[in-house]
């Protein structure tokens, strides 16, 4: 199934997102490395301001799934916010599961409908 890139990462490459999750969270290449990125979403707003991010990774060594939230204001960006913990489908899939979209994304309808659908097919 092909990989899913929304908002502000949509048009980029599985490689141009690692790249990008490097320098913007400030993480290891490696540790980045050791992931295939399912779904990238991501909105930086007017000014850095009223920013999220969620990214669904596939360990590559284990299959298993992982899921990793940042947000920021205007004061300070990403950095430091790539802590992937566990995750499983049938919660992806549940309604406790939330996308918390950045307040300038006016497709947060349209992306939440995305990742449902792609979550779906898991």
């Amino acid at each position: 199934m092909k990989n899913l890139y929304l908002e502000d990462l949509s048009g980029c490459s599985e490689d141009e997102v690692k790249k990008h999750i490097v320098l913007s969270y400030e993480v290891d290449e490696k540790e980045v490395g050791k992931y295939e990125i399912l779904i990238a979403y991501e909105s930086v707003g007017s000014w850095g301001c009223d920013s999220s991010s969620w990214f669904l990774l596939k360990e590559k060594a284990t299959g298993k799934l992982f899921e990793t939230y940042g947000s920021h204001c205007s004061c300070y960006g990403f950095e430091g916010q790539f802590e992937p913990e566990e995750t499983t489908v049938k919660y992806l899939q549940s309604d406790k599961f939330y996308l918390s979209c950045g307040g300038y994304d006016d497709n947060g309808e349209e992306n939440e409908r995305l990742i449902k659908e792609y979550l779906s097919k898991l």
